[in-house]
């Protein structure tokens, strides 16, 4: 297989060499009899060859021209390859963007699955520029995108969707379905992969449920393989909109929609306007008060949100709704008034616990989850080793240099020096000679070699790398002048064109407040004290802190803010989106070592914002239609005969520990601390308490 792959690449390639030095519009004929690769074939698998090479070239984002001819009828095709089809627009970045744009890949480096496509993509663009790194930027900010369920077959899922999806292959895989408890075979046109919440999905067409449908790849069991061996299986339709899927809230899944209304107290309300503003509307009052109205599909999932607000939100409609909220409050209390009854524990599996799942899947980095395409990774080494020859016709370039630009090891850089000699071997479109000697590659410059002297174009897979990295970082990089990646961004988007842009599969950022994030990085930056208004989600407070920010952290799918707090006069770990307000002091600080050399403080996730440093543990009781996700959450467990699980849950403060019990409507019951059962309870009466009383009219406003 990999002897049929590297002929394909050098037929490939020497077509784009062929075309980019003839100069001129070519005969089919002439690409028959020139380009190396073609030689021998019959007249119509020459043909076959020819348009499926063609086709995945322009996949690659390199598109050729088609004419025909007016003066002769029995004239075919003319192909070529403009240059302005090939070559990638000069772009002129400055220092600071160089160095923004460089920042991001260090940061990115082996957290990121498009790492490679990002680091060929800054290859691309940076060609003979240095490769500056914006130290201080890279000191005080962390990113994890690995996510909670991360995994060596999560990683080959994702390459093999990826190349599914650029191919339009239809694939077959073995999915379990949590919702229904049962896995089955599927057949799936893939259309696009989203990262959500810390976790990557696929988006694609269902052949079963004959329908559009999203599926987490966590879930994909076994090997997903290619239904046929046809170059394409299917198009992609038109209408597709990956924000549909992307751009929404747990409770707004495919189904009929209705409409909810919730009152939320001052603490709360800024937050939902915030982050959840664009899942409904949000009016504020003037007391700092709110309404939320949004539609949902999901009773249980809006259910689920509301109740983990506690006393800072109550729905106020629909009744039927409003009524659901009372009955699950009521049946959280019954079931921690009284200890439930638990079926007998399940034996272990021994084979199980033969081969224990990783208690930290994020500290998982296989190398090169999504790997940049070959082709163009050898477009641009010939691009680099011709740019090094400059006006010569030799030159050396040092070997650990190629390998640091490219990521690749001593033998793939021989293997790809020797099938960029063969390019064109039969047509004499010569570029350049290349062999490794000891420490250095020794490159002679070939007649052509000035028309690959510069970068081609980006892939799209390249372009959507660099965009997506561009805006999972956004404004969160505290470089020395503002918006050095937007602006780099504008360049970018202006050289790949507005008609070539892909898509970005991310979701939305869980930080909206641009001013908030402005402030933390000048404080960051120029190591200032900040003020803050800051909501302790597990304590349902709102106060104001004076921190000293050293580090700015990235987990799954949330910002953190690293700092000490003079206030509780320790290291605390802050949630960004949780600040409502930040006013950078005039006051400097000296970094503390025991900060910085303990690395991102985030033991519970998004749990241990200003938590105490020390948490506990509680064992919780879910029932069978619970267990499956919590235990996709929590790695310990032990099984009953009915389905149902415990789980260990840590936390810091007993206030989440309530709502986190809370949100799940009595699926859910707190087993150890016992003294916390009594808690619980009569929280859950408290709020069922106001759910009692019936709700009329302008009446709701004012609750």
């Amino acid at each position: 297989m990999a002897m049929r792959d590297d002929d394909k690449l050098v037929r490939q390639l020497s077509l784009v060499a062929f075309l980019m030095s003839q100069q001129r519009p070519v005969t089919a004929d002439e690409i028959h009899e020139s380009v190396e690769g073609y030689g021998g074939m019959s007249d119509q698998a020459f043909l076959r060859r020819f348009y499926a090479d063609r086709g995945e070239i322009e996949a690659m984002g390199l598109k050729l021209a088609v004419e025909r001819p007016t003066d002769d009828p029995f004239q075919g095709d003319l192909y070529a390859l403009p240059p302005e089809n090939y070559y990638l627009p000069q772009i002129d970045f400055d220092q600071r963007e160089l160095s923004a744009l460089h920042t991001c890949l260090y940061l990115l480096e082996g957290q990121f699955a498009y790492a490679e496509p990002l680091r060929l993509a800054l290859q691309h663009l940076t060609l003979g520029r240095p490769s500056p790194l914006d130290d201080h930027a890279a000191r005080t900010v962390s990113v994890n995108l690995l996510g909670g369920d991360y995994s060596p077959e999560v990683a080959a899922h994702l390459s093999k969707i990826e190349s599914a999806i650029s191919r339009r292959k239809t694939i077959r895989f073995t999915y379990y379905s949590i919702g229904r408890d049962e896995r089955s075979d599927r057949e799936v046109d893939p259309y696009s992969l989203l990262y959500l919440g810390g976790n990557w999905y696929m988006v694609g067409y269902a052949h079963e449920r004959e329908a559009t449908r999203i599926f987490r790849l966590s879930r994909i069991e076994g090997r997903i393989t290619f239904k046929t061996r046809a170059e394409h299986d299917f198009a992609a339709p038109r209408d597709f909109d990956v924000s549909r899927y992307r751009d929404r809230a747990p409770w707004q899944l495919d189904g009929d929609r209705r409409e909810a209304t919730i009152v939320l107290s001052p603490i709360v309300a800024w937050w939902v306007e915030q982050m959840f503003g664009t899942y409904g509307t949000c009016e504020l009052h003037d007391d700092g008060s709110g309404l939320f109205t949004t539609e949902f599909t999901s009773a249980t999932a809006l259910l689920t949100w509301v109740l983990s607000l506690g006393t800072h939100a109550e729905i106020i409609g629909p009744d039927d709704l409003r009524r659901a909220a009372h009955e699950a409050l009521l049946n959280v209390a019954a079931r921690h008034t009284k200890m439930p009854t638990i079926a007998p524990p399940v034996p272990p599996d021994p084979e199980a616990e033969a081969e224990p799942a990783p208690a930290d899947r994020s500290a998982i980095a296989p190398d090169k989850v999504v790997p940049a395409e070959r082709f163009a990774r050898l477009l641009a080494l010939m691009t680099q080793l011709l740019a090094a020859c400059g006006d010569a016709t030799h030159t050396t370039v040092p070997v650990s240099e190629l390998r640091t630009a490219l990521n690749i090891d001593r033998k793939v850089l021989d293997e790809d020096l020797t099938l960029l000699n063969l390019i064109n071997f039969g047509g004499g479109c010569y570029a350049l000679y290349a062999k490794i000697e000891g420490d250095v590659v020794a490159v002679t410059r070939e007649t052509y070699g000035d028309r690959f002297a510069r970068p081609a174009r980006l892939s799209p897979l390249e372009a959507k790398a660099l965009l997506w990295a561009l805006e999972f970082i956004g404004d969160r990089l505290p470089v020395e002048a503002d918006h050095a990646l937007t602006s780099a961004r504008g360049k970018v988007e202006q050289a790949i064109g507005a008609d070539n842009l892909p898509e970005v599969e991310i979701g939305r950022v869980q930080n909206a407040n641009a001013a908030v994030s402005m402030a933390i990085n000048h404080a960051l930056r120029d190591d200032r004290k900040l003020e803050i208004e800051y909501w302790t989600e597990t304590r349902g407070t709102l106060n104001t802190r004076t921190i000293e920010p050293h580090l700015l952290v990235n987990a799954r799918d949330a910002w953190y803010l690293v700092a000490f707090c003079h206030r509780a006069n320790d290291q605390r770990t802050f949630r960004v989106d949780r600040i409502r307000s930040a006013t950078v002091l005039a006051a400097r600080f000296a970094r503390r070592a025991e900060i910085m050399a303990s690395g991102p403080y985030l033991p519970f996730g998004d749990r241990a914002e200003g938590a105490e440093a020390i948490a506990q543990s509680a064992s919780v009781w879910c029932s069978a239609g619970l267990a499956r996700w919590m235990i996709e959450e929590h790695p310990s467990w032990e099984r009953h005969a009915d389905g149902s699980v415990i789980v260990e849950i840590p936390y810091a403060s007993q206030e989440w520990m309530v709502k986190e019990v809370l949100k799940h409507q009595g699926d859910a019951v707190l087993l150890e601390p016992a003294l916390l059962r009594a808690t619980i309870a009569q929280k859950a009466e408290a709020i069922a308490a106001r759910y009692a009383v019936p709700v009329h009219g302008s009446t709701a406003a004012a609750r």
